[in-house]
């Protein structure tokens, strides 16, 4: 895959090309952006073009002993790092220490991509800074983060900074076409929900419940605002049955909440996202005080928070049905 072949992202393709062109590379890069907009596909082309013995017009030969290498996974110039605990310590990081020093066994170049670098502790990253501030000539660190300020300011002016950006709608949906061929209506949902996440739609596209899930749920929140006690129940229920897919049920109610919000600001249903859904929209919107809709989605947003730090799931579910039931 080349960067030929990447929908999107023109801006950072096109500074990586001319750095590459120009024969400017850095010895370190920091890719920020949210998770699924692109940042480690992109970074595994670079590592490759940087790898390849005759890279031509952004372009790896495809045929050299690094390029095969690369595409069966076993270039021992390339270090992807992975870390699956809730941080990356400074072990970690010295292993990549102990291992620059080491020359490429095959390429000009080694390259190291750690991903999720926000995770890395303070510790962690000023053992990074020795290698950015006197780096083998030799070796390229890029870091994959969803949040940027999490990193020193030390490490962030150390690295060139590549900004990822979202996509257009017609992006998304080019992606899911050519990953799906042929649209049932659930590709232009998914697109729509994505936000302009190519990560994030093809999620919602290869889920084949996703469609029937929003249904159930713009159909039970309404008569939540009620208070019925049936009502409450049946969402109670709705959501511990789809406890696994909460973030996805998460989105769809803060989705529901933010079109209720736009229709009752400006009433231009243009800019709904659950466009197909606009007689639901209509019907509700002017139920609520905006006041009270944004309160329903900061309490979304709270209770998503609460489940990332392991509060309890019933818990958490209990406490968002109280403030959305709260006086409108």
């Amino acid at each position: 895959m080349d960067f030929k072949d990447v929908i999107g992202q023109r801006e950072v393709i096109g500074s990586l090309e001319r750095s590459l062109s120009e024969g400017r590379i850095g010895h370190a890069y920091i890719f920020s952006g949210p998770a699924g907009i692109g940042k480690k596909t992109i970074a595994r082309i670079f590592a490759g073009l940087l790898l390849c013995d005759a890279p031509q017009n952004a372009s790896v030969c495809g045929s050299c002993r690094p390029c095969l290498m690369m595409e069966n996974g076993s270039n021992p110039d390339y270090h992807s790092i992975i870390c699956e605990e809730l941080s990356i310590g400074v072990d970690l990081i010295r292993e990549i220490q102990s291992d620059v020093v080491l020359k490429p066994m095959y390429s000009k170049r080694k390259v190291y991509i750690v991903e999720e670098a926000e995770k890395m502790t303070e510790q962690a990253q000023n053992c990074l800074l020795k290698t950015f501030e006197e780096p083998p000539g030799y070796v390229v660190v890029i870091l994959l983060t969803t949040n940027y300020d999490k990193l020193l300011e030390t490490v962030r002016s150390r690295a060139q900074h590549i900004k990822f950006g979202k996509y257009t709608r017609e992006q998304v949906c080019q992606v899911l076409m050519d990953r799906y061929g042929s649209d049932d209506g659930t590709l232009g949902l998914a697109a729509d929900y994505s936000d302009g996440n190519i990560g994030t739609a093809l999620e919602l596209a290869g889920f084949g419940e996703f469609s029937k899930l929003r249904d159930q749920m713009l159909e039970l929140l309404p008569r939540v605002a009620h208070g019925e006690t049936k009502s409450i129940l049946d969402f109670s229920s709705f959501m511990d049955n789809n406890k696994y897919n909460a973030d996805m049920l998460f989105d769809i109610m803060l989705l529901y909440y933010r079109d209720l919000l736009v229709m009752s600001e400006t009433g231009y249903e243009k800019m709904l996202i659950n466009s197909d859904k606009k007689d639901i929209i209509f019907n509700n919107a002017r139920k609520y005080s905006s006041n009270r809709l944004i309160s329903n989605i900061e309490a979304i947003g709270a209770a998503r928070r609460a489940l990332k730090q392991n509060a309890g799931y019933q818990l958490v579910i209990d406490n968002l049905l109280i403030k959305l039931r709260e006086e409108r």
